[in-house]
């Protein structure tokens, strides 16, 4: 079992980490193609490779110290314990296909792929697909350890009410047809799940800082 001290900084760091490496990413719009934001990342290797490996490593920090924090909630006699398993068997899945989604990335940087015949737009569409897939689990994981939070109180009820609402929000955000709210072609349920996604993203990313905060605080305390 993760000390309490190393649960809390991969799910403070890997956030932090990953709010950066948005920034140091290749540049891309929303409104290009899978073809042309394919290519440009095929035209920046190193700068696609660099960050798309670190912004992985954050976001997989971030889900196993969500895991091993569902984990560390678990036994006998232990309200929730059965609830905070299951997000942590959550967690665990979207951190592998996440994984599996990066990996299809990191294979339009090697030439080879492209000179038998691959075709990057359909691999970056995939690994998009896949990675979008994976905030449906990352949403309910959220919701069930929201859940047990607040029935093991064994962090602030507040967050923990949060962390579950946050959930609950980037999980029906996930499952809903989603689209930009600002573009002509999205319908009013489209507008309205991508209301909901971004709402419940934010919400994940504020609230995992805040418990990777609380949870370091518990173990300098202790």
């Amino acid at each position: 079992m993760a000390s309490k001290m190393l649960t809390g900084s991969m799910m403070l760091g890997g956030m932090i980490l990953g709010f950066i490496m948005t920034f140091l990413e290749t540049s891309t719009s929303e409104t290009d193609s899978f073809a042309v934001v394919a290519q440009q990342l095929i035209d920046s290797p190193m700068q696609t490779a660099l960050s798309g490996t670190v912004f992985t490593i954050s976001i997989l920090a971030t889900l196993i110290g969500t895991a091993y924090l569902a984990r560390s909630m678990q036994g006998e006699n232990r309200s929730g314990s059965d609830i905070a398993g299951l997000a942590s068997v959550l967690a665990f899945l979207a951190a592998a296909i996440l994984l599996v989604s990066s990996g299809l990335q990191n294979s339009l940087l090697d030439t080879s792929y492209t000179e038998r015949g691959g075709d990057p737009a359909v691999v970056y569409a995939i690994s998009e697909g896949i990675a979008h897939s994976s905030f449906s689990l990352i949403g309910a994981s959220m919701l069930l350890l929201g859940i047990a939070i607040v029935r093991q109180k064994n962090l602030n009820l507040i967050l923990g009410a949060f962390t579950g609402l946050f959930g609950l929000l980037l999980l029906i955000g996930g499952v809903i047809p989603a689209g930009d709210p600002g573009l002509d072609s999205t319908t009013a349920i489209e507008a309205v799940g991508g209301i909901l996604w971004f709402i419940g993203f934010l919400g994940w990313f504020v609230t995992t800082m805040v418990i990777g905060g609380f949870i370091i605080k518990q173990a300098r305390s202790t």
